[in-house]
């Protein structure tokens, strides 16, 4: 096919008009101005060509309206979605900020233990006498796949890193060293400290910054590898708080990862009805099991739908808010639809991943899995 130059809006215009689409040329350009083309069209246009197996790109009575209406849905649950999302990084912030910090961060002296290693599982740790020692780690999961940094890099992680307490005072403005600051304050072994031994002053060493500050600061993709290392005094009490028993270790950070990828491609504003995820995640077979999915690969279990993505996040929080954006786009179709040569809504909801729509509605209004 070769690599595709850039066009300008009148020659997206122009190809438009000669793949008979029905539009205003004026609403397309400025419709253009603030929205991808390769997203609006090009994303879509399988399911709005009459034959879209054909490979001709000829359009029928379809306007840019309905790919207007098509992109809007997917904007709005997109956003819906990731607003979801975020309240479930917030829920792990705050069980781990807290139960964490319980076990080792009593006390002023302690404020900055969550950056000492030894009070983490260290993946690949295979001596139990060693304090990172991993029971699962003859076993873990995915270390060879989605798992492998995690598993191979544990002293890598932001926490550990030199100069951590100084990085997250300096590049973070609403976090003061001034305020974070307390003579009473005695840094113990192995803790994070502020600024560089060549020139750190003794008020330099009063700084402390407590967890429930810092984990705010802490991307999903690190809160997530964040609970690889949890010790299971703590991981006991934060899976307790999602009402799971740390036995189900393995299946809760398979749908933390898959939780993550959605995230991943709401936050880089992908079509979340084209979403997948990718083939090198794989899925614990209890998950797939329990949510009653249905990956594309099955030795190993891998690449699932958005409608099975949705699933796992309806276990964490409610979905109630998309019934209204998929309530309006099918109702939409049915009615400007109804008399053409293919069931728009069964294309759309198909890629998503199943074409029932009393099945989506079903999933918005209740949890209906458990982890077996």
């Amino acid at each position: 096919m070769g690599i595709k130059l850039v066009e300008d809006r009148l020659g997206l215009v122009n190809k438009l008009l000669s793949r008979k689409l029905n539009f205003d040329e004026e609403d397309v350009k400025d419709y253009l101005k603030k929205n991808n083309y390769f997203n609006v069209i090009n994303g879509l246009e399988t399911l709005l060509l009459p034959q879209h197996n054909s490979g001709e790109k000829i359009y029928d009575t379809e306007t840019f309206s309905d790919f207007k209406a098509v992109y809007e849905f997917d904007k709005e649950i997109s956003s819906i979605i990731l607003k979801k999302l975020n309240e479930v990084e917030s829920m792990l912030k705050t069980s781990i900020s807290t139960h964490f910090a319980n076990i080792h961060c009593v006390g002023i002296n302690n404020t900055m233990q969550y950056t000492n290693k030894d009070n983490y599982m260290n993946p690949s740790e295979i001596n139990p006498n060693r304090p990172n020692y991993c029971i699962y780690s003859s076993s873990y999961p995915f270390k060879n796949e989605q798992n492998k940094n995690i598993y191979d890099c544990f002293n890598s992680f932001v926490f550990f890193k030199p100069y951590y307490l100084t990085n997250l005072i300096d590049k973070n403005d609403h976090i003061s060293k001034n305020f974070y600051r307390d003579t009473n304050y005695q840094a113990p072994q192995g803790v994070a400290l502020y600024g560089s031994p060549s020139n750190r002053t003794s008020s330099d060493l009063k700084v402390a910054v407590p967890l429930w500050v810092a984990i705010e600061t802490l991307t999903f993709g690190e809160v997530h590898r964040l609970v690889h290392y949890l010790q299971d005094d703590v991981l006991i009490k934060v899976m307790a708080d999602f009402s799971l028993d740390v036995s189900k270790r393995n299946q809760f950070l398979t749908m933390l990862d898959i939780l993550l990828a959605l995230r991943n491609s709401c936050a880089h504003v992908s079509l979340v009805n084209r979403f997948r995820t990718q083939g090198y995640l794989k899925l614990n077979s209890d998950v797939v099991n329990s949510f009653e999915l249905t990956p594309k690969e099955t030795n190993p279990y891998a690449i699932i739908r958005l409608y099975d993505v949705l699933k796992i996040l309806r276990f964490f929080v409610s979905l109630s808010e998309l019934k209204k954006p998929f309530k309006k786009i099918i109702y939409r179709n049915n009615k400007k639809f109804k008399r053409r040569t293919y069931d728009l809504n069964h294309r759309l909801l198909e890629r998503m991943g199943n074409d029932s729509y009393k099945e989506w509605k079903e999933m918005f209004s209740s949890s209906l899995y458990t982890i077996s």
